[in-house]
């Protein structure tokens, strides 16, 4: 999987789980995500992609997540813990300075995933 940002591309080492494999069936996605919660962007996703048994609260930054409350797709630039929540991991971004991309960007940001 690619994330473009800004014109910059990134690569994602995805999991190996239904929630991935069905994001990345529908690819490629152009996704308007919001600022949330100073630790992440989010967008609602056009499908409802099947949700896996395995989940988190344990955010990390750099990583991209599926969480079914909001139908989102989740770029998380902050390590934190979002219990009660529970969200799927999707995968890593192998390009470490995407953290502090996305910490200094808009409210909104655009971005294609491929």
């Amino acid at each position: 999987m690619k994330i473009t940002i800004d014109n910059k591309i990134y690569d994602v080492e995805i999991d190996d789980n239904v929630t991935s494999s069905a994001i990345s069936q529908k690819l490629p996605l152009e996704l308007s995500l919001v600022r949330y919660a100073e630790h992440e962007y989010y967008s609602e996703l056009p499908f409802t992609p099947v949700f896996a048994k395995e989940t988190t609260s344990d955010i990390k930054a750099g990583h991209v997540y599926y969480w079914d409350g909001w139908n989102a797709f989740v770029l998380n630039f902050e390590d934190c813990n979002i219990s009660p929540y529970k969200v799927v991991h999707i995968g890593e971004i192998k390009q470490t300075e995407v953290s502090d991309v996305l910490r200094n960007s808009e409210k909104k940001i655009d971005i294609v995933v491929e």
